[in-house]
């Protein structure tokens, strides 16, 4: 069972309202949604908007009880071990603007590079700026990621902790990306 401390938001959660949202985010469906969201590296928040929308409508469009679902959504994922990753997250939906992304604890923020001639050279660093590059091509900015499931399904990486003690040690890890799907 999820332990709230409402604090700021002490009358809205005393309200029907704010009892309503708080049992609707603690059932287990909907802490899946929130997990599945963070391990995507995406808005926890973007995980219950559809069903957060058909149940509550236009009660939850209002600012004040945004904030509240925001700060209810990180207390529940703080105690299923998740950890605030970047508040102010732009968010491209109906009811939010920007939201917060969480991480596990362990995970660490890799960034990717394309290699400006050949899309399928990618090197992974600890760092988006002054990355330490391979210097015989040019690179541009691909993605950033925390999570093992993409680092394994994006860039086949099978070992996370292999990736971070190359990085560490060397600067950067080179990959080459093959395709997925052949042409027929």
């Amino acid at each position: 069972m999820f332990a709230y401390s409402p604090e700021k938001f002490a009358s809205l959660y005393a309200s029907a309202l704010g009892q309503r949202i708080w049992a609707f985010l603690t059932l287990p469906e909907n802490v899946a949604r929130l997990e599945t969201a963070s391990e995507l590296s995406k808005p926890a928040v973007e995980g219950i908007e559809e069903q957060l929308l058909d149940e509550f409508r236009e009660d939850v469009l209002v600012d004040r009880v945004k904030q509240m679902v925001g700060h209810m959504v990180r207390q529940i994922l703080e105690q299923r071990d998740w950890v605030l990753d970047q508040s102010d997250v732009k968010v491209q939906s109906v009811p939010f603007s920007k939201a917060a992304r969480y991480r596990r604890p362990d995970w660490i923020t890799f960034h990717a590079f394309r290699n400006t001639s050949d899309p399928r050279d990618v090197v992974i660093t600890d760092r988006r700026q002054k990355a330490p590059l391979p210097t015989d091509v040019r690179w541009t900015y691909y993605a950033t990621f925390a999570s093992p499931l993409k680092a394994a399904v994006a860039f086949g990486v099978r070992d996370i902790r292999q990736l971070r003690q190359h990085v560490l040690s060397h600067g950067y890890q080179r990959l080459r990306i093959e395709r997925m799907l052949r042409r027929a």
